[in-house]
């Protein structure tokens, strides 16, 4: 197997307000890098790109330009067109929604496929991807600056019936190892499918004029509704919610233009606490597992310590599993005359450390996705001395 040069390359992980650069897995070969491009680019905190997909037989066309905002946030202007008939593309999407302009408005309705491009990007290369040990990519060229393969890409909503032959490449930027460059042909020019990619980690937020369009409600448990609605706005604007505020019935609510995933609305609710505990095997004290391991069953003895974070990293293990990384301040715990060290963040016990571990930077890596990672990265810098508990999400129109 042919190995990458290892002072070459590089890649991006995002954190909750900062972006580093760091190098990829020390064992990464040129069999990996498709998958390692592919599944990056859709961690990053946000990119540009250009989209271009037609076939000249029916008259059908769609192109243009947007950027990706990651959680989930997506912008596209451009122009679809199909035989005589011709539209233009304003929209914003979200989620499960998009927002489309009509006229002075923005309408949201069910996300369509025009607002699905990174899924239909995704289709195209997402067969080759699942060939074992890299099958599905052949490398074509390293000049240095860019590592170039040739797959065989799925356009089957283009060509249903299988009829044609297709051509694809696939560019990789050699220092960062995140695509360039997605493109696929039929050998006889009529489809062609064109994705490429650029500025990246440049944008925080998408633009567009705020409406309520959906409501999250709340019932605050514990706290104040002044320190509540503080704490809830600028959580919701760090997962690129812009809101509104009210207090009604004795419940939270807050007015959105797009709707936040359920699991991110109830961790943005809840504290934020983060607490090193002294485990044992066996006990007297409460039991507590792992977050999903039932076999792993502690004896919470202690809490030993209640870090402050200094700040929270978001990013992606070998396998492109989600992890956050935990800089703290007051992390030493006041003994260690235990089996174990666990870290919990509001009573969910993530990880488990032998007792002589360090503790000035942690690991959380027992995240289910990258939304989940975001969401509790989010709680943990700006904590809160209270309970939000997460009642429901409304469509207003």
């Amino acid at each position: 197997m042919r190995r990458l040069a290892s002072f070459a390359f590089f890649a991006v992980i995002v954190g909750a307000g900062c972006v580093r650069v760091v190098r990829p897995p020390s064992d990464l070969i040129y069999e990996d890098v498709p998958q390692y491009a592919w599944e990056s680019l859709k961690q990053q905190g946000s990119f540009r790109f250009d989209y271009y997909v037609a076939r000249s037989s029916m008259q059908f066309e769609v192109q243009g330009s947007g950027v990706v905002v990651l959680p989930d946030a997506l912008r596209f202007k451009g122009t679809w067109r199909l035989g005589e008939e011709e539209r233009v593309l304003n929209l914003a999407a979200a989620g499960d929604y998009q927002l489309e302009r009509q006229g002075s408005e923005w309408i949201p309705r069910q996300k369509s496929e025009e607002a699905k491009i990174l899924e239909q990007v995704d289709r195209v290369i997402r067969q080759a991807l699942l060939r074992r040990k890299g099958r599905g990519f052949e490398l074509v060229e390293d000049d240095g600056e860019t590592i170039t393969y040739s797959f065989q890409p799925n356009l089957f909503y283009l060509d249903p019936g299988f009829e044609k032959k297709y051509i694809a490449e696939l560019v990789v930027d050699g220092r960062t190892l995140l695509p360039r460059k997605i493109n696929a042909r039929s050998d006889d020019d009529d489809i062609q499918f064109k994705f490429s990619v650029s500025g990246v980690n440049r944008r925080k937020k998408i633009r567009i004029p705020f409406s309520e369009n959906f409501k999250l409600t709340y019932a605050l448990e514990e706290g104040r509704f002044a320190k509540a609605k503080s704490v809830l706005r600028k959580r919701l604007k760090d997962v690129g919610r812009a809101s509104r505020m009210r207090i009604k019935a004795g419940n939270l609510e807050a007015a959105l233009t797009f709707p936040v995933d359920k699991q991110v609305a109830e961790i943005l609710g809840e504290p934020g606490q983060l607490v090193i505990l002294g485990l044992n095997l066996e006990g007297a004290g409460p039991q507590i597992n792992t977050r999903g391991e039932l076999s792993d069953i502690f004896h919470i003895a202690d809490t030993v310590a209640v870090p402050v974070v200094r700040s929270v990293g978001v990013g992606f293990d070998s396998l492109s599993r989600p992890l956050l990384e935990l800089t703290i301040t007051n992390p030493e715990p006041r003994s260690r005359a235990f089996d174990y060290l666990g870290v919990a963040v509001d009573g969910v016990l993530y990880e488990v450390l032998p007792v002589d571990n360090p503790t000035d930077v942690l690991r959380i890596a027992n995240v289910t996705t990258y939304e989940e990672a975001i969401a509790l990265s989010i709680k943990l810098q700006r904590p809160f001395n209270g309970q939000l508990r997460f009642l429901d999400q409304e469509r207003l129109r």
